[in-house]
């Protein structure tokens, strides 16, 4: 039975309909993975708490890395840079919360509520993707502004060749992230 973040995926826009390019299925397939993966960690006990953050975690890593370095930069020509600016501001919430939660072991009184909140940001995020970015994405390719399958081969390449570096090494390795400055100097 899903919960108050998985119930969305059949939901609206968040569905993944049979008409969505491969970047926009790709990506919502991942948005309903976090979804559902959050709702198991609110009801998780401690030690299932830990496995389900540090699954988030990595897979949240990736997500972001592919689409700043490929989704984002490929959006902003043909939709403008408001929607792609504020994903990447989110972004840089949602990677300080992580970095906290992988230097922590489980234990600490603040962990769950850490989970939590990266939780509620994420969601607010990838519904937002779901409802105006890849909206205006699917526009933008039908009126020939962008190539949404090809850029969705892109995606998926670069997702695995980062999900075998992580299995190869335990890291990422080197990404080409978006380095929002006006968040570094606040």
């Amino acid at each position: 039975m899903p919960g108050k973040y998985g119930s969305r995926n059949a939901q609206g826009k968040h569905r993944i309909a049979k008409d969505d390019p491969l970047a926009i299925s790709l990506l919502k397939e991942e948005h309903h993975t976090f979804r559902t993966l959050f709702d198991e960690a609110e009801k998780a006990r401690p030690d299932r708490l830990v496995a389900i953050a540090r699954e988030l975690c990595m897979r949240l890593t990736v997500h972001m890395a592919i689409e700043e370095e490929i989704l984002y930069p490929a959006l902003k020509p043909v939709i403008g840079g408001d929607e792609v600016n504020e994903g990447i501001v989110e972004h840089q919430s949602g990677k300080r919360i992580i970095a906290e939660l992988e230097q922590l072991d489980g234990t600490e009184e603040l962990f769950a509520s850490k989970v939590h909140v990266l939780g509620e940001e994420t969601v607010h995020h990838i519904d937002e993707e779901d409802e105006d970015l890849f909206e205006d994405a699917r526009a933008a390719g039908e009126k020939g502004g962008i190539d949404l399958d090809a850029l969705g081969g892109k995606l998926r390449s670069r997702q695995a060749e980062l999900y075998n570096q992580i299995m190869a090494t335990g890291e990422t390795g080197k990404t080409c992230e978006a380095q929002p400055d006006e968040v570094e100097r606040a």
